[in-house]
């Protein structure tokens, strides 16, 4: 038995139970009335969720476009939105039944956002995400973003690593920034740059310890120094800033930095954080 891919087979299910084309309505001025989709992250367990911060930025747009009779005197837009809770499946349902009722565009999502590219693409609607760093979405032609994609940094820290003539490194990342850790490790080789370490970490100590894994122990981060210190002078740390301070707490014990011989490049993911 052939198993399709789950993108393919959500493309399957918007051609199967969805009729393309946009709903002709008209308001009481007789304007075309138009769908404009918006998939957010309100509630779930999506980190830095925006959609209660800008919500009210979109609406207030779509008043202000409505209300110019310069702009699209023939035409209203009328906002449709659903609360994605930053997850695939959920975003990409609500996608679908956007496009049987006939969207003609979608602003997000926030989070994840290649399959639901994917979907949009099938049916030539664009979609614009306002955050959503996945760089498998940069090349589907019906997508844009206002957020650069995640790996975009690498070049940032290979130009870094360059410059002070850092030859050698290690990269501690959270899982969550595998595809980045990979691709930092790919370039790094190319430039005949020697990748020391290259270990993974969970931040999620609940999860850690349901599945009985090593960074549920107190003395996770001291064992990671130990097992590194003596083959590595730079790390590389792509995770949260909670766990940036566990893991350079463990060096300062290890006195690690008393003779300034140990760098950390700590990557910031998180351009939305107030701070």
């Amino acid at each position: 038995m052939t198993r399709w891919p789950f993108h393919y087979l959500l493309l399957l299910s918007v051609a199967v139970f969805c009729v393309p084309g946009v709903i002709a309505l008209h308001d009481e001025q007789n304007r075309t009335i138009l769908n404009v989709g918006y998939l957010t992250a309100i509630t779930g367990e999506l980190m830095d969720k925006q959609g209660l911060a800008i919500s009210g930025a979109l609406t207030m747009a779509l008043d202000e476009i409505n209300d110019d009779e310069n702009l699209l005197p023939n035409v209203k837009l009328q906002l449709r939105w659903n609360d994605t809770k930053g997850d695939t499946v959920t975003a990409t349902k609500a996608i679908t039944e956007m496009i049987c009722d006939g969207i003609v565009t979608i602003f997000g999502p926030e989070g994840h956002c290649y399959v639901e590219a994917i979907v949009s693409q099938s049916r030539n609607i664009p979609m614009i995400s306002y955050k959503c760093a996945e760089y498998r979405a940069s090349a589907i032609p019906t997508f844009a973003r206002t957020e650069p994609p995640d790996t975009q940094v690498i070049k940032s820290v290979i130009s870094l690593l360059r410059y002070y003539g850092w030859k050698k490194f290690s990269i501690l990342h959270d899982e969550l920034w595998t595809t980045v850790a990979d691709l930092l490790k790919e370039q790094a080789t190319k430039r005949n740059m020697t990748i020391n370490h290259k270990e993974a970490f969970l931040t999620n100590m609940p999860k850690c310890c349901a599945l009985g894994l090593p960074c549920c122990r107190t003395s996770f981060w001291y064992q990671t120094v130990q097992n590194t210190m003596n083959r590595t002078r730079i790390y590389v740390f792509l995770g949260s800033a909670s766990s940036l301070v566990d893991f350079m707490l463990s060096m300062e014990t290890s006195n690690l930095f008393l003779k300034g011989e140990y760098m950390v490049i700590f990557v910031d993911m998180m351009p939305y954080t107030p701070k």
